[in-house]
């Protein structure tokens, strides 16, 4: 499979049905993908495996390359951090680096513009930081790796990724969509 034939597929009215009707081509091409099918998350955060949570989240975001490659990358490095605590809860420290070295890999071998792959790996690095307790100091460091675009970029994969993650939370949206207002009046 092209990378031209993965964009075609991400970017089809239904991402999520073309993944996986092409789910052994795709797997080909990035085996760590295949690896999150199964992979059980052990969290009440998680009612989905890896995969099927991507799957929803790569559903969640608009037709744009940039989000739907983020979607599809943003939790892949998951079954290499896994971590349980004491009462056998899953935990994935640091699997935003993992996601992001993951794609900057395939990227590289796939020769993904540079524009589009600095994008994809800053929304995957920062999907899941929480901005809610930022003072305003930490909060312009934050702002200043940003572009306002990547910014509106970042709130849109965060809440596609709460939307593919237990109902109990998607009470979280609305402070979602607080933090996104504070950290654009930023720009």
């Amino acid at each position: 499979m092209s990378i031209e034939e993965l964009y075609e597929i991400l970017l089809s009215k239904n991402p999520r049905e073309a993944i996986i009707q092409n789910e052994e081509k795709i797997f080909e091409m990035i085996p760590e993908l295949k690896t999150c099918k199964g992979f059980n998350q052990n969290n009440i955060w998680h009612p989905y495996d890896v995969y099927e949570h991507i799957l929803h989240v790569v559903e969640n975001v608009e037709k744009d390359i940039c989000l739907r490659l983020a979607a599809l990358f943003h939790d892949i490095g998951k079954p290499q951090t896994y971590t349980e605590d004491s009462k056998e809860v899953g935990h994935f420290y640091g699997h935003w680096d993992k996601s992001a070295e993951i794609f900057n890999e395939f990227a590289k071998k796939y020769k993904i513009d540079n524009n589009i792959k600095d994008t994809v790996e800053i929304l995957i690095k920062y999907h899941d930081k929480n901005l809610e307790y930022m003072n305003d100091r930490e909060l312009k460091l934050f702002t200043d790796m940003f572009y306002r675009r990547e910014i509106i970029m970042l709130f849109k994969l965060k809440k596609a990724d709460l939307l593919a993650q237990n109902e109990k939370f998607h009470g979280l949206l609305e402070q979602y969509e607080k933090q996104k207002n504070r950290v654009l009046l930023k720009y």
